[in-house]
């Protein structure tokens, strides 16, 4: 279950008539329980008192029974502070406990990692991510140094990826919400209040401005990608870090390798397709931008207030018995026919037109099957590799590079990436297995293919 850990009765407090009172107090808990340089476990005198410097910041107090219960509406700010504890206490958000004479309040952890994650959403604002992003790559560089002491700290890079990564989608979809209530709205004001309250001080990332210069936070991606992409390459350090996965989650050797694997492929993928996720989310803040800009310049050009203006000049031209004669206007009509409003013009239909589909030539359908297949020839599978050493290694124990055959493009991939089969992953575990690629100092040329280090393919006995 979601909530098999809360109570059943933690939301009741936040759905009833003084909701706005429990959130309100509960907003301010948050600060009093979070405070690290002091005990979590507070006296009720504390709460009570929190409590009440709460309600005493509100502009009004009204207390609604949603229940029958057994003592009167309150009436002072002591009273109300009294009903929203007890009310927290029956619902689960805050736990008593007695000892001797003094009652000590505190939340569970449960509770506490609820009303903290609450409090985020409510606070969520602008964020900046050069820190972040600079925090990975030390992290990053701190591994390929020291991998048997850092090695954890992937773990925090890649959850700061991944953070980074989900907040990047929280912009997009925040910005698309955004333009379709605003789209939605016929009120100029609102739109343009909107526009700052919601995008520019919600939504918005501090360092935004900061992306399209030379000094931005993501001018790191770069050597964050390389190194990951070298801890992927690296056996020796994958199998370090993977050492020190085991080693502070207890897990399995296979486990832990998996877990690095997938670590620096989620950095990988993050900052890989940083730039094309930062170009949809421009190209849906220019047309939010552009709307409240259009609105904007509408409200200026409409002056606010001129029927008002207008309404009282009819009124007093109405006090005169003859109208007096304005020497000082030279055939200006500024009250006229052509100060109305003309009404939009009816849009007529287009005229219907026959429909003809597009179709593709075959020379065309021939050039993709063309790429499609030198594509898939070109991309190294486990299963393609295995099948090749198979082939090559079907009789006998060992062979030698000059002795492998190369008749396609598929055969010359998975020759080429027979030296670096110890860094494909775990995947390849496999092949390692089954062969081993003994390697010499001495430099050939293959086949005119390729120039390499000289290697013999041997097949391991089977205990």
């Amino acid at each position: 279950m979601l909530f098999r850990h809360l109570p059943d009765e933690i939301f009741q407090a936040l759905s009833g008539s003084n909701r706005g009172l429990i959130e309100a107090v509960l907003n301010d808990l948050a600060d009093v329980f979070y405070d690290h340089a002091e005990d979590p476990i507070k006296d009720k005198s504390t709460i009570i008192e929190s409590i009440e410097d709460t309600l005493h910041k509100l502009d009004t107090l009204a207390w609604h029974d949603d229940q029958k219960e057994s003592f009167d509406s309150p009436k002072t700010i002591h009273d109300y502070a009294l009903r929203i504890y007890h009310r927290l206490v029956n619902t689960g958000w805050l736990v008593e406990e007695q000892e001797l004479y003094r009652v000590s309040v505190l939340m569970t952890p449960q509770i506490s990692m609820l009303l903290r994650s609450l409090v985020e959403i409510s606070r969520h604002g602008k964020r900046n991510y050069g820190a972040t992003v600079l925090s990975i790559l030390s992290n990053l560089e701190a591994v390929a140094k020291q991998p048997k002491e850092r090695g954890v700290t992937l773990r925090q890079s890649a959850e700061a990826s991944r953070d980074f990564s989900a907040h990047l989608n929280q912009i997009l979809l925040g910005i698309r919400s955004l333009q379709r209530e605003l789209f939605a709205s016929r009120d100029p004001k609102a739109i343009v209040a909107g526009f700052f309250d919601l995008f520019v001080e919600g939504i918005l990332i501090a360092d935004y401005k900061t992306i399209k210069t030379s000094n931005n936070p993501f001018r790191f991606r770069r050597q964050i990608l390389e190194l990951t992409q070298d801890f992927l390459g690296n056996p020796e350090t994958m199998g370090q870090v993977a050492q020190c996965y085991v080693d502070q989650q207890l897990i399995s050797m296979a486990e832990a390798q998996a877990m690095v694997e997938k670590d620096c492929r989620d950095i990988i993928q993050t900052f890989s397709n940083i730039e094309q996720r930062l170009e949809r989310i421009d190209e849906y803040r220019y047309r939010l931008e552009k709307r409240a800009a259009d609105t904007a310049r509408y409200m200026d050009s409409s002056r606010p207030g001129m029927a008002n203006k207008v309404a009282g000049i009819i009124t007093d031209v109405a006090k005169y018995e003859k109208l007096p004669i304005l020497k000082d206007v030279v055939g200006a009509r500024f009250v006229g026919m052509a100060s109305a409003a003309q009404p939009t013009k009816r849009r007529e239909p287009p005229p219907p037109r026959v429909m003809t589909p597009a179709e593709v030539s075959a020379d065309a359908i021939k050039l993709r099957d063309q790429q499609r297949r030198f594509h898939e020839a070109r991309q190294v599978t486990i299963p393609k590799m295995q099948n090749y050493l198979d082939k090559q290694i079907a009789t006998g124990e060992r062979k030698h590079i000059l002795d492998f055959t190369i008749e396609s493009v598929e055969d010359f991939v998975c020759f080429d990436h027979l030296r670096y089969v110890g860094s494909l992953g775990v995947s390849a575990k496999k092949i390692e297995d089954a062969f081993e690629v003994q390697f010499t100092n001495q430099y050939l040329d293959v086949h005119d293919f390729v120039e390499c280090r000289e290697f013999t393919v041997v097949r391991r006995s089977k205990a």
